[in-house]
């Protein structure tokens, strides 16, 4: 016995079955505005000019890829090396987290970037990525390699 709908059910079932078409549509057409494709775990850091107009600097991590360094790059639980440095010195310069700058991601880095990401507003899940990259403060230095304050990334 075939299944009758009204005049009603026919319009939200064919609304639904368009909206589901058009969404989907979307999803599977538009990638991400703000895709970060990572291109390694950070293994170093570099200081570079935090703006146009100063000519004072700012450590960040990155990682050596392709014949340059690219801060495009990934760090987590278990990593270690200068990169993880540079966010210690970052979190415990700029946040006030009592942790030691030793280049390994443990349980007090991981606890430290929690709090930071929470005060800056982003996603609070303990990993370093393009959200951290784009939105900590990080150690400023004078030409001299004095350290003066922290900055906001700006390019």
């Amino acid at each position: 016995m075939p299944i009758r709908l009204g005049r009603r059910s026919r319009s939200l079932l064919a609304t639904g079955a368009l909206t589901a078409g058009l969404l989907g549509g979307a999803v599977a057409v538009a990638p991400s505005a703000a895709a970060w494709t990572y291109v390694g775990e950070c293994s170093s850091s570099h200081k570079i000019i935090y703006n146009t107009t100063s000519s004072q600097s700012i450590k960040i991590p990155d990682v050596w890829y392709q014949g340059y360094y690219n801060v495009r790059c990934w760090m987590d639980y278990g990593s270690t090396g200068v990169g993880v440095e540079a966010l210690q010195l970052a979190l415990k310069s700029c946040y006030g987290r009592s942790i030691a700058v030793d280049g390994e991601f443990g349980p007090a880095t991981r606890d430290a970037l929690k709090y930071a990401q929470g005060q800056e507003g982003i996603t609070v899940d303990g990993l370093y990525g393009e959200q951290v990259f784009e939105n900590l403060k990080w150690a400023r230095y004078k030409q001299d390699g004095t350290r003066n304050g922290c900055a906001s990334r700006d390019f």
